[in-house]
């Protein structure tokens, strides 16, 4: 779980109020608000205020509320600039008082609001620097004045995986939807009973759930991991999307069984696994999208050398080598689609976070049947760098035990 850190510099912003007059301000607090924080209702001393339709909680105690310990390593205070840089988890977060953007690791984020210092030296921050910088769901509903502060999307989703290892279905009851929840893994029920219904024969079945990657694209959660029953592991793709009030609502998935390491020493799913370029998001997914199209589907043999930065190419497909060189020898043959000669048929969806792309599409096997294809890529300078996926042929209609479908 993530969480804030304040330091001891702290104290002084509480008390500074004459150094910045220009932007200290009146503000009407709100008393009415209920602060909920990991389901504990939160009793503040101050009251949060509401601006622009915006939530703001003293500094302070939001803290308090995450469990943050205030020591001087973690917070500084610049007063000539009245900013505050919080330093916790792997996120630097600046904020300025009056400025209605933030810096997180060094990226410009925009805010709902402005954070806010008071003529009695309290500063205000708006709670959307929780979700941006540390992955908290934040849920404000104007109408009851609740706000929720709780556990992010991606640990629900690691929580839900978890509980295969221990058949526990709390997390399964807590997290997915009663009534809406979609499942497009044919092997289950439709609905969260059927999800639930397979967790609990999961207990006692030894199983082993070691996620590598995960990445938040809006409402969709994906994971890449591997899953080991009674010794025999497998390497899956989850995807999960998720309602407004943080339901998981639909399930898509992929398996294969973990294949021996490539002709390089690669595996399924060793590798890169840091999240970076968060500002390159929608480039990333635009530059895979169109790989994807021109070469998987389109088979544009002539564009392929284009997207890669000559041939360093890390490749983990337990067929193929490192290298573009690899891939441009099997192209003639395979299409780049694992010996696969008509390519792919259908993109379904590209979800992505920074450096990291995964797609979900469609093609035939070799010996006609529909397969779901999940390629995850890593880019790097606008450039394919690395990749990963799952193949899993799409089962005969009469064995499927819910009629969403896989895609």
């Amino acid at each position: 779980m993530k969480k804030h850190t304040i330091t001891a510099a702290l104290a002084s912003l509480l008390v500074l109020s004459s150094a910045v007059p220009v932007l200290a301000a009146e503000v009407k607090p709100a008393t009415t608000i209920q602060v909920w924080v990991d389901g504990k209702k939160e009793a503040y001393k101050i009251a949060p205020i509401v601006e622009n339709q915006q939530v703001l909680i003293p500094l302070r105690q939001l803290a308090s509320s995450l469990g943050i310990p205030m020591d001087s390593k973690h917070i500084t205070f610049n007063t000539a600039r009245q900013s505050t840089t919080i330093r916790y988890d792997q996120a630097t977060v600046v904020l300025v008082s009056g400025s209605p953007e933030a810096q997180i690791n060094g990226i410009k984020v925009p805010l709902s609001t402005s954070p806010i210092l008071t003529k009695q030296g309290i500063t205000y921050v708006p709670v959307d620097v929780v979700k941006e910088a540390w992955g908290k769901q934040v849920i404000w509903d104007p109408t009851s004045k609740m706000l929720q502060i709780g556990v992010s999307n991606k640990d629900k989703v690691v929580e839900i995986l978890k509980s295969f290892e221990t058949g526990d279905t709390k997390a399964a009851e807590t997290w997915v939807s009663k009534d809406q929840y979609i499942q497009h893994n044919l092997s289950f029920a439709n609905g969260r009973e059927g999800l639930i219904e397979g967790i609990k024969q999961m207990k006692g079945a030894n199983t082993q759930v070691d996620i590598q990657r995960i990445i938040q694209d809006g409402d969709y959660v994906a994971v890449h991991y591997k899953e080991t029953d009674d010794g025999k592991p497998s390497v899956l793709f989850d995807i999960f999307r998720f309602d407004k009030n943080g339901k998981i609502v639909e399930h898509w998935d992929n398996s294969q069984e973990l294949a021996p390491a490539n002709p390089s020493g690669r595996t399924m799913i060793d590798g890169t696994t840091e999240i970076k370029d968060l500002n390159k998001t929608e480039a990333n997914k635009a530059l895979i999208r169109k790989f994807v199209d021109d070469i998987l589907v389109g088979k544009n043999r002539a564009a392929l050398e284009s997207y890669f930065n000559g041939d360093h190419y890390i490749q983990h497909n337990s067929f193929f080598g490192d290298g573009v060189s690899v891939i441009k020898q099997l192209f003639p043959a395979a299409d780049g689609n694992q010996g696969n000669s008509s390519g792919y048929d259908k993109v379904h969806m590209v979800i992505g976070e920074g450096n990291f792309v995964l797609v979900v599409s469609e093609t035939k096997s070799p010996k006609g049947n529909t397969t779901a294809v999940y390629d995850m890529w890593r880019v790097e300078n606008g450039k394919v760098a690395e990749h990963w996926d799952v193949v899993q042929d799409v089962p005969a209609q009469a064995e499927w035990k819910n009629t969403n479908g896989k895609f």
